[in-house]
């Protein structure tokens, strides 16, 4: 560690996030914790730790209870298709050997070949066998069945993220208008905000085993800054939370568009002045100070991404198997209760972006990035983002004890992952033409 060797410019820096080194975690609280982040397959889901691999726990069974329930122990080897557990996975009869013309005669002409001898039968057979297996795992030579299962493998992450932003903003976006436009005869503010909440746990349900179920651009953020989650990762999540936001702008403004104009025809005021603005995109109230505005934005941020993390911390009080989504859908409809009054309760950067983007494009006018002074930029994006991190922050400080998050790094290390992101940052930008110094040594020299 203490050559002098200087390191290749064109090679950079190995982040250190990103192979660990395997030995006893230094500067934590507990060394046996859990949370060391040293796993091989790190899971950064919001539906729970068991959500890609989830188990089939089965209840206590008395010793005698078998012995008067001859049936207790033989179970049904048929498929059940219940929505209380995994769905089965079987062959459909259109996937089977002997669907196709071409199967049937490969049959045949095989069998003809050695119709006399039934050993030679016999080992056409095993063959014909091997050969149908090798088709099946293997359909073509990259792998995949066809094109689209091969755009699916390298997408499948970012579509999970867009389809549940696009699913959970609907939800919400449309209960809200539903509110709005009927002047409160089809809702009310708590209905509006049970169905945010319900609408992101059920999208968390529904993507949560594949993406991990982020939906929020400051929930990958925050994991990405105190749980190690990649960074080029946390950008396609944005970019994805982004485009679903927009889609769900795009189908909420459609579901209710002869509300829209319904109701701003009867206030006989434009569209973008009518109350169906309200409920697209988030607003501070007039009579609310920015300074109040941008704080209400900041709490209650900082107490979902906070509580999330304890959700998902093994080493704290995590709930059952199954639970985690349904308690994030409980919180986020108590944080659009108690604090959404104020801006029309963002707390998710895409939550407003997508709608604004789409009332542009619907003609409302170019001044809704202008109103309240910018309020779309230090609102839902700067005061949701730097509220998320800070929640993060207050929690790893107060009780998260693992070596994955910065607050847990020993000194030498945090300066070690500091200067690993300032020289790989320098690379990237191509900045200073001389040759970089040794990473251990240029640590040694700020510890001087």
């Amino acid at each position: 560690m203490g050559s002098s060797r200087e390191p290749d410019w064109d090679a950079g820096v190995k982040d250190a996030m990103e192979a660990p080194e395997c030995e006893q975690p230094e500067g934590t609280e507990e060394e046996g914790s859990k949370n060391d982040g040293m796993g091989q397959y790190p899971s950064f889901s919001l539906a729970g730790s068991g959500a890609q691999n989830p188990n089939s726990n089965r209840g206590y069974t008395d010793e005698e209870y078998e012995k008067y329930n001859s049936q207790a122990d033989k179970g049904d080897d048929s498929p059940t298709w219940s929505l209380a557990q995994p769905l089965p996975h079987i062959v459909r009869p259109g996937m089977r050997h002997g669907a196709l013309p071409e199967d049937r005669k490969e049959d045949k002409d095989g069998m003809t070949e050695s119709y006399e001898d039934p050993i030679q039968t016999d080992e056409v057979r095993k063959q014909q066998s091997e050969k149908r297996m090798k088709k099946v795992t293997d359909p073509r030579e990259d792998g995949f069945f066809n094109t689209w299962s091969k755009i699916r493998h390298y997408l499948r992450e970012p579509m999970a993220e867009w389809l549940g932003t696009t699913m959970a903003m609907t939800i919400g976006l449309c209960a809200t208008l539903s509110n709005f436009t009927s002047s409160g005869q089809a809702g009310s503010y708590p209905s509006q905000s049970a169905a945010w909440g319900f609408g992101f746990m059920t999208a968390i349900y529904t993507t949560g085993g594949m993406s991990g179920g982020h939906l929020n651009p400051a929930i990958s953020i925050s994991l990405s800054v105190f749980r190690g989650f990649p960074a080029r990762r946390c950008v396609i999540y944005i970019a994805a939370q982004l485009l679903g936001a927009i889609t769900a702008g795009g189908i909420s403004y459609a579901v209710y568009h002869d509300a829209i104009v319904e109701v701003a025809t009867l206030a006989k005021v434009p569209q973008n002045a009518s109350v169906a603005a309200q409920a697209l995109i988030t607003l501070p109230k007039p009579f609310v100070h920015p300074a109040t505005a941008f704080f209400t934005e900041f709490l209650g941020s900082a107490i979902l991404v906070g509580s999330i993390l304890a959700l998902g911390d093994d080493t704290n009080a995590p709930p059952g198997a199954g639970m985690q989504a349904f308690i994030i859908g409980i919180l986020i409809t108590i944080v659009v209760l108690a604090l959404g009054y104020n801006t029309g309760g963002c707390f998710n950067c895409a939550r407003d972006f997508g709608p604004r983007i789409v009332a542009v494009m619907a003609g409302w006018g170019g001044h809704l990035f202008r109103e309240y002074h910018a309020w779309w930029i230090w609102g839902p994006w700067v005061a949701d983002i730097t509220g998320a991190l800070f929640g993060a922050l207050i929690y790893d400080m107060a009780i998260f004890t693992g070596g994955e998050s910065p607050v847990n790094y020993p000194p030498r290390r945090r300066k070690r992952a500091y200067r690993i992101r300032a020289l790989n940052l320098r690379k990237k930008l191509r900045i200073g033409k001389r040759k970089l110094p040794d990473l251990e040594h240029s640590i040694a020299d700020t510890e001087h």
